[in-house]
């Protein structure tokens, strides 16, 4: 409790628009490692209205798949792999948002499957409406793995877990490097190949 409260007062002290991102993070972070996930999900819900966006804790089947839907609307005609190609984001309020978004991963797979298909989802079409960074590998990797069980979709799945690899591999992306390692080896390769081959990538990611 006494760690709490002082991550809440110091989160208090917190002026500017990145300032406020890095203490979400951190909290995320805390809250995620001490089993705590609903606490986590409170602190990133609240800084979503901060930022203008009201979402349930508990989100519908449709609002995931609206979200899924708008992916495939903002992709259009190009192809998935396409996607390396995208510019990288050079607006530091996104490049935050994107960042709070990959801590928010874990603690909502946790909680609630509908709001970790929307987290997913949303990091996936905000790097496909303002580019790529550091987080969209993450991001692609994890909708790989969602792709199949919670949207039938195993074969476009494992194109984008391609997809989050090659920007680490091909554009230099790494800060994500091991959790997007890691994510394809261990949750995109098992659902298309014999598991055994995503191993080099889990021990790769494990090296880091």
């Amino acid at each position: 409790v006494a760690a709490e409260d002082r991550m809440l007062r110091l989160s208090e002290r917190a002026r500017t628009r990145h300032d406020v991102c890095v203490m979400t993070r951190l909290r995320l972070t805390l809250y995620t490692n001490w089993d705590k996930s609903d606490r986590g999900l409170d602190v990133f819900l609240e800084w979503l209205r901060r930022d203008g966006t009201e979402w349930s804790k508990h989100p519908t089947r449709d609002d995931a798949m609206r979200e899924y839907a708008r992916i495939w609307t903002l992709l259009g005609s190009r192809q998935i792999e396409d996607l390396v190609d995208l510019p990288l984001i050079t607006d530091g309020e996104v490049l935050d948002t994107l960042d709070v978004f990959s801590d928010a991963v874990t603690p909502s797979f946790f909680f609630d499957e509908n709001l970790s298909s929307l987290v997913v989802c949303r990091l996936v079409s905000l790097s496909l409406e303002y580019g790529n960074c550091d987080a969209s590998c993450y991001g692609y990797a994890w909708l790989g793995f969602l792709a199949g069980p919670r949207f039938g979709n195993l074969r476009d799945g494992y194109g984008f877990g391609q997809v989050g690899y090659d920007l680490v591999e091909k554009r230099g992306l790494t800060r994500y490097r091991a959790r997007t390692y890691l994510s394809v080896g261990a949750l995109v390769m098992p659902w298309t190949k014999h598991p055994a081959t995503g191993q080099d990538l889990v021990r790769r990611a494990v090296d880091l």
